[in-house]
Parts: structure tokens; C-alpha cells; sequence
């Protein structure tokens, strides 16, 4: 077997850094610029896969055209909100919002530099090993952190819900993708040492990071690996019993962990009683739930290009529907609700995506996520069982990825973007092997 391209490589090296949480990087800050790590991992990752282009050519950034128009209109379309965001509020700050557009759009190139340096096997395989190390070394220490014997963000909390070194959903999600290796592995039978470390790491991680968000995209990530395999043809029923199994496990796991955030929500929805202490208190999914009417609002009132980017977290976007909010909500306690002080933001990519760039934003997204979906649909059906099992791997990449993105947020510098555009990226390159670009 030749070895894997130094673009591969160093799209490799850079998995620890771009999947590391900022507060575990360090930083240069240059005036009001500030870049850590992963910035400069994302340019090394980007330089190189410009210089395999440059060396082997551009071949497999051809064709594809239903990916990478809305891709780059995507793109577009955020630094142009800059410019209906100011009109709309005069006290939006053009310069920080360019420079937090700038750093979304830095992590999207991830999409166009992994066709280039993950060209063959060899490449991807390298960087496949590379998110499965990083991923068990994440799982160990949120192990760790459970046991008391780390630390993590908010000191020594042991025997509850750990961030590892990446912060709780962003775990939730990077440990999926490991999961989806496993049951790629499982339901095709293929890589069964892949498959394994990313059972466990996965599992491990998901469980332990306990967000329902991850918890939620395993079950449909599983889903939908039965139904791609299924479709090669019979699988009998211990392949899809044991992905069911795994599944039933780590769901039991986070859910044990997040216990009093679900009853929480059920007094919320008044299923069960509250004390006064308890209604004065933020409560995750009752809080998600306001901040999700509020951006719907801002989106219902600017419905074709939204208030601009990240103008919905800014007190001239949501005070408006404040009112409205505490009406329709009125257990929810009151530091639930955006304010000046507080700036809690939509926390929701997909209400965001309409509220800051309307119905052209989220047709854009919806476009790129649908070609992406179509590639992988159109390998696991037709490439050889190798591209099969990938394509099934990769399509976990896509929904976790999206799962976390519905729990965070539109927001730059997230290891969420990473694995999001790394999925389209990934997407493309297996298109291509199974219709190589002339």
C-alpha cells in the first residue's frame, strides 16, 4: 500500500487542534484579531491541500456543482448580512462580526480541502485513524473526569455529565462520528478493529457527555446506516440487534446523567409540580424553548434574508418579542429570557440560519445538505462494499453533526463546523472515487 499524501497527513495532524476547546489552546492576538490553534491547524490543513492541487490537480473539485454552489453561496451570503445587519441596528459592529464571519467561513474551507488531500484509501484512512485516536483519548479523559480523577472546566465534578477537553456537545458529536465507524463495521462487516475503537470510544463518549442532542442523532445516525445497508441487501438480525443494543446503552447512560434537566422540562410543561426555587431557576430545555419562539419570531417578522449574521442575539433583534415570549411562557424563569446583560442567542443553527439569513439562507443550507445526502446515498448504493462501508460512516458524520449544530448554534469556531464541513468534504471525495473526475 503506497502512503498517504503529506496533504492527508497534515489534514491528519490537525483533527487534536481543531477538535480541542479553545480554552485548552493557545492563542496570538494581533489588535482585534485573535487566532489559537485550530486557526492555524485549518491553514496548515488548507495550505497543503492547495498545494496537492497545485501538484496533482484540481480534478476532484470538478463537477459536483449541486455541492459547491450553495456551498460558496453560503458563504457569500454571510459576509453580505453584515450589510442589512448595520442598517437594521446602527449599533452592530461591523469589525467584530466580520472578523466572526470570517472565522465561520475559515472552517467551511475544510469542505473544499478534503477532496483534494483525501484524494485515495490511503488518505482517508489515515484520517479516519486520526479522528478514532483523538476521539478514545477524548472518551478516556471524560472517563477520568467522571471517576474525580481530572479535572474539567468547572474544577473536580465527579459522577456527572463531562466535556473531556472539548466541551459536552461538541463530545456529544465528535464521539458520534466515532460511533459511526462502529456501525458501519457492524451492519457491512468490514474494519471490524475501526469498528470496534469506534464502539467504544464512541459510546463511551456520547454516554458520558450526555447530550440529548447527540443522544438523539445516534438514533437516527443508526437508522439510517440500516437502512443504506439494507439496501446492499439482507442483513439478517444480529447485526441490526447489536447496533440496537449499543444504542439502548448509551441512551440509558445519558439519560441516567440527565435526569433532573428532563424533569426539569416536564414541570416546565406543567406534567410535573414546581417549587419556587425550581421556577427561579434556568432550566436547559425550558430555556432552549424560549430562545427557539424568539428566533422563530425574528425569522416569521424578516422572513426572506433575516436581521444578518448574529444580529439575532443583539438586543434590537429579540427585545421586540420579548414581551410575546414571557406571555406565551410564563413558568420559564426569568434569566431564561434573552436580555442586555445576557446575550444567550437562538441556540439553535437551524432557527438561527432562518432568523439571521431568512428563507434564501435556509433554502441555501437545506440545497448544500441535500446534494451532500444524495452523493452518499448514491456510493452506499452503487460503489463496492469499501466506499459502501465509508459512505455509511460519513453519513453519521453528516446527521451528528447536524444534531449538535440544532443544540448550538450558528456560531464560528465551533468543533461542530468542523465535522460538519469535513462530512461535505468527505461526501465529495468518496463521490469521487466511485466516478473519478477526469
Amino acid at each position: 500500500m503506497s502512503r498517504p499524501s503529506p496533504a492527508a497527513l497534515a489534514l491528519a495532524l490537525a483533527v487534536p487542534f481543531v477538535f480541542l476547546h479553545p480554552v485548552y489552546q493557545l492563542s496570538v492576538t494581533a489588535g482585534p484579531l485573535t487566532a489559537d490553534l485550530s486557526d492555524f491547524a485549518i491553514f496548515a490543513a488548507v495550505v497543503a491541500a492547495l498545494a496537492d492541487g497545485l501538484r496533482n490537480g484540481f480534478a476532484p473539485l470538478r463537477g459536483n456543482r449541486a455541492v459547491w454552489i450553495p456551498l460558496l453561496l453560503f458563504g457569500l451570503l454571510i459576509v453580505a448580512s453584515l450589510a442589512w445587519a448595520r442598517r437594521f441596528d446602527p449599533s452592530y459592529s461591523l469589525r467584530d462580526h466580520l472578523i466572526s464571519a470570517a472565522k465561520f467561513v475559515e472552517y467551511m474551507l475544510l469542505a473544499a480541502a478534503a477532496p483534494l488531500a483525501l484524494r485515495r484509501a490511503e488518505d482517508r484512512r489515515v484520517f479516519l485513524w486520526a479522528v478514532l485516536a483523538w476521539s478514545a483519548f477524548l472518551s478516556l479523559v471524560a472517563i477520568l473526569q467522571f471517576l474525580g480523577l481530572l479535572h474539567q472546566f468547572k474544577g473536580r465534578r465527579p459522577e456527572t455529565r463531562e466535556p473531556s477537553y472539548i466541551g459536552h456537545h461538541d463530545l456529544g458529536g465528535f464521539s458520534g462520528a466515532a460511533l459511526s465507524v462502529g456501525f458501519a463495521a457492524i451492519l457491512l462487516g468490514l474494519h471490524r478493529r475501526l469498528g470496534r475503537l469506534g464502539l467504544l470510544s464512541g459510546a463511551f463518549g456520547i454516554a458520558i457527555a450526555a447530550a440529548l442532542d447527540s443522544v438523539g442523532g445516534m438514533l437516527l445516525a443508526a437508522a439510517s446506516a440500516y437502512t443504506l445497508a439494507r439496501r446492499r441487501g439482507p442483513l439478517g438480525w444480529r447485526r441490526p440487534l447489536a447496533v440496537a443494543g449499543v444504542c439502548t446503552l448509551v441512551a440509558l447512560g445519558a439519560v441516567t446523567l440527565r435526569g433532573s434537566a428532563i424533569k426539569d422540562f416536564l414541570r416546565f410543561l406543567g406534567v410535573r409540580p414546581e417549587t419556587k426555587a425550581q421556577a427561579d431557576q434556568i432550566q436547559t430545555y425550558a430555556q432552549r424553548t424560549v430562545l427557539i419562539y424568539i428566533g422563530a419570531q425574528i425569522f416569521v417578522h424578516h422572513p426572506l434574508l433575516g436581521v444578518g449574521w448574529q444580529e439575532s442575539r443583539e438586543p434590537r433583534a429579540f427585545e421586540p418579542y420579548l414581551a410575546g415570549a414571557r406571555a406565551r411562557f410564563p413558568k420559564a424563569a426569568p434569566a431564561s429570557f434573552p436580555s442586555r446583560q445576557h446575550l444567550w442567542g437562538v441556540q439553535n443553527g437551524l432557527v438561527q440560519t432562518l432568523s439571521d439569513l431568512g428563507v434564501v439562507g435556509g433554502a441555501v443550507l437545506a440545497a448544500l445538505l441535500l446534494a451532500t445526502v444524495r452523493l452518499l446515498v448514491a456510493v452506499s448504493g452503487r460503489g463496492p462494499p469499501e466506499l459502501a462501508w465509508w459512505a455509511i460512516a460519513v453519513t453519521g458524520f453528516l446527521i451528528f453533526a447536524l444534531a449538535v449544530f440544532t443544540g448550538s448554534g450558528l456560531l464560528p469556531g465551533l468543533p461542530v463546523d468542523a465535522l460538519l464541513w469535513l462530512a461535505v468534504g468527505l461526501a465529495v471525495s468518496l463521490h469521487n472515487s466511485l466516478t473519478p473526475a477526469e
